[in-house]
């Protein structure tokens, strides 16, 4: 049996790339199984959910500890959430970056895998520029890296359950298959990995907004980080007038800076600014 654990967030499709991985699945034969997790559900929050694909039945319906692959559709999950912990020795990280697999923290003895997701669904129209729509990319380059599942098989899934634009994101799966990078263990030493803090419980039922952003860690949802472009701006304050998260302050000159501790990444400061000088940019 394999198992696979999918990492995304809010609106970037992973709930919805287990089930199209287990109808392609199913389409080739096998049996499968999918189920997602949710925390906070809200645009931009982490979610994880979970695929499992085997020749007979399944029995076991817990949720995966110990996954033979770990799929994250965003790569900044990867210094805030746990991602690969349990990956089975020799398993698979695949990680939509532009940054060569090399370059990807894993456990030590980890087959490595990247694809630029987020370009490839942009080129495709899946999706905005704050928050693309990766999900059948990642699963066209989860097919060819790791085989478990046909090609084919995963576009015919695309086409009949994708619920808009079944035939761009279609074609956005077969070019994350052409454009997946993968790598096999190093055998030399590997260096210790970085630790990453543990994921806080979740909040209690009831208002919560008194809570400071720094405690409840929602700066990091944030996907893309907004840029000013300080020799545009006008010191209209628009961007902290439409803040939600107070995360925008002011320097010493009256010009606007953004606070990362408290920033999420939403967008609306830049699509507020009337003079246009505030950019999203990625981080990765």
């Amino acid at each position: 049996m394999i198992e696979i654990r999918f990492h995304g967030r809010g609106g970037q499709g992973a709930v919805l790339a287990s089930e199209m991985l287990a109808q392609a699945a199913f389409l080739d034969g096998k049996v499968p199984q999918c189920f997602p997790f949710f925390g906070v559900e809200r645009r931009g929050a982490p979610v994880t959910a979970y695929a499992r694909i085997d020749e007979r039945l399944i029995n076991v319906r817990t949720s995966i500890t110990k996954p033979d692959i770990v799929v994250v559709l965003d790569p900044g999950l990867l210094k805030t959430q746990p991602v690969a912990d349990g990956l089975k020795p020799g398993g698979l990280v695949l990680v939509n970056s532009r940054r060569p697999p090399s370059e990807i923290d894993a456990p030590p003895g980890a087959r490595r895998a990247t694809v630029d997701a987020s370009r490839i669904a942009l080129a495709h129209g899946l999706g905005s520029a704050t928050m693309p729509v990766v999900n059948t990319v990642i699963l066209g380059a989860l097919a060819r890296a790791s085989g478990i599942v046909s090609l084919d098989s995963v576009a015919t899934a695309i086409e009949k359950y994708a619920p808009a634009k079944p035939v761009q994101n279609r074609d956005a799966a077969i070019e994350g298959a052409g454009a997946v990078r993968l790598i096999e263990p190093t055998t030399g030493p590997v260096p210790p990995r970085p630790k990453v803090p543990k994921p806080l419980p979740p909040l209690p039922e009831g208002p919560v907004a008194s809570t400071p952003t720094t405690v409840i860690h929602t700066s990091s949802w944030r996907t893309l980080t907004p840029h000013i472009h300080l020799e545009r701006c006008t010191k209209c304050n628009f961007c902290w007038k439409f803040c939600p998260d107070d995360a925008v302050g002011f320097d010493e000159k009256g010009f606007p800076v953004i606070r990362l501790d408290y920033c999420k990444g939403c967008g609306i400061c830049a699509e507020e600014c009337p003079p246009k000088t505030i950019e999203m940019v990625a981080e990765d």
